[in-house]
């Protein structure tokens, strides 16, 4: 599966908090500065806790993740259900 297939299961399984329609997010905890992130360390996020909302990550993310949990975590719980939603569908990965 590459980058683009793996971004579009991603935001449409829906936000990891909500379940609503989601947007990408590129998990910053893996990131030092020095490069891009890359695309397979996503989770998906509504809109309002991506980047409009007053508790979105990239507005607030201590905010953010005192309410709804650490990226790390959610990390987590975005590729456990990737492999679920994977093994259900017999898609290779």
């Amino acid at each position: 599966m590459n980058e683009k297939e793996y971004k579009d299961l991603i935001a449409s399984m829906g936000c990891i908090v909500t379940g609503q329609p989601a947007e990408i997010h590129h998990v910053k905890c893996f990131f030092n500065g020095a490069g891009r992130v890359s695309d397979y360390l996503i989770i998906p996020l509504a809109p309002e806790l991506h980047r409009n909302g007053n508790e979105a990550i990239h507005h607030n993310r201590s905010l953010f993740e005192m309410i709804h949990g650490r990226e790390i975590d959610l990390l987590a719980k975005t590729i456990k259900r990737v492999a679920e939603k994977l093994k259900q569908e017999r898609i290779p990965f």
